[in-house]
């Protein structure tokens, strides 16, 4: 007795996803190594040897959205009730933690006293920005090429 299977016994193969054919080539391999990869100027500001590879980390995490935060681990699956842990007044999130909690807004506003500069965080790229004005010597990391 012969037992057919309802799928296709077709022999897998494998795909290359990033060419036309399908096919990875000496010449696609090449094209897709050589390809430069997102110029992020923020990246300069966190990865330096004068910050802390923790501090770094943190700050690449804020950047992507990775930081594990209530909102964070409900969408990766657990069931938690959000409450910011600082100030319990709102859901934890990165932002709120980082900017719109009552203890950042008083440590961003000693630190804008001490720069001179207004402060107004609508997103967290908005940070990023401010790194590009003019800052005192004391305030800029040098970095020795």
């Amino acid at each position: 007795m012969q037992v057919t299977l309802p799928f296709n016994q077709a022999e897998d193969n494998f795909v290359w996803r990033h060419s036309n054919n399908g096919i990875l080539s000496l010449k696609e391999t090449y094209n897709f190594k050589t390809t430069p990869a997102q110029h992020l100027r923020w990246t300069k500001s966190i990865w330096s040897p004068d910050i802390p590879p923790s501090k770094s980390i943190l700050a690449w995490r804020l950047m992507h959205n990775k930081v594990s935060t209530d909102d964070q681990l409900n969408l990766r699956g657990f069931s938690i009730t959000s409450m910011c842990s600082c100030c319990s007044e709102a859901q934890e999130t990165s932002f709120h933690l980082f900017f719109q909690c009552k203890h950042a807004i008083r440590i961003w506003a000693w630190f804008s006293n001490v720069l001179n500069i207004n402060l107004h965080f609508q997103s967290v790229e908005v940070v990023w920005l401010i790194t590009e004005r003019r800052w005192s010597p004391q305030c800029k990391i040098v970095e020795i090429n």
